[in-house]
């Protein structure tokens, strides 16, 4: 008799221990990353493994923008993670920062890559400091977009109100109408190409129909 009841004891701890925990969406982000920050081990209790603060957890990795954390059938644990996009380099306090397509500064750079956007207004949020005015990252990205060679001929991008200024590698500074970015880049690549052999100091490109230059003397 009490051999037919050892017989028939079920092993519970084993069909709720968590077996897998699957990662996806991550391309910058290694799952060992992931999983070394990650609260739910494998052999937990999967009905009673907590999701949420999983999911917490995850959202202060620096390069995540936002985690889903959900139990599957059966002791499977399954992990989406959506990454921040990098836009540009922010210069804050003499610091250099990744800011994402949102706006958000959110983990240091080493160095410069392209052109850094320097002092730009910010504000403290839960993920980090924020782009105050977030209108500008539709001219930020607009200059981004920008032909590589072109591109790494700029330096430094700073927003005077509704004009962006950019200060050219080994040439003149340039004031352009953070409405029309994709436009004034086409003018004034048109610019240095017929004054390339003029010492320019700036070019003001922010008149539909007038383009101001002065040279350095």
């Amino acid at each position: 008799m009490l051999g037919a009841v050892a017989a028939s004891r079920v092993p519970w701890q084993e069909y709720t221990a968590i077996r897998e925990i699957a990662v996806k969406g991550g391309e910058r982000i290694q799952a060992e990353t992931v999983l070394q920050r990650f609260p739910i081990q494998i052999g937990m209790n999967w009905l009673t493994a907590d999701t949420e603060a999983a999911r917490q957890a995850l959202l202060r990795l620096p390069d995540v923008r936002d985690a889903h954390v959900v139990r599957a059938l059966w002791g499977r644990v399954l992990v989406t993670l959506w990454e921040r996009e990098p836009l540009a380099v922010v210069q804050r306090d003499k610091k250099l920062f990744w800011m994402d397509t949102e706006g958000v500064l959110y983990t240091p750079a080493e160095r410069a890559f392209g052109p850094v956007v320097v002092e730009p207004e910010v504000y403290e949020t839960e993920r980090g400091p924020r782009l105050a005015d977030l209108f500008l990252l539709v001219p930020l990205g607009a200059l981004m977009a920008a032909p590589g060679d072109f591109l790494n001929r700029i330096t430094t991008v700073r927003f005077e109100g509704s004009t962006m200024r950019l200060s050219l590698r080994d040439g003149p500074d340039v004031w352009l109408s953070a409405y029309d970015v994709r436009g004034g880049l086409l003018r004034l690549q048109r610019v240095l190409r017929a004054l390339s052999a003029r010492p320019l100091h700036t070019i003001d490109l922010r008149f539909e129909r007038i383009v101001v230059i002065s040279e350095k003397r």
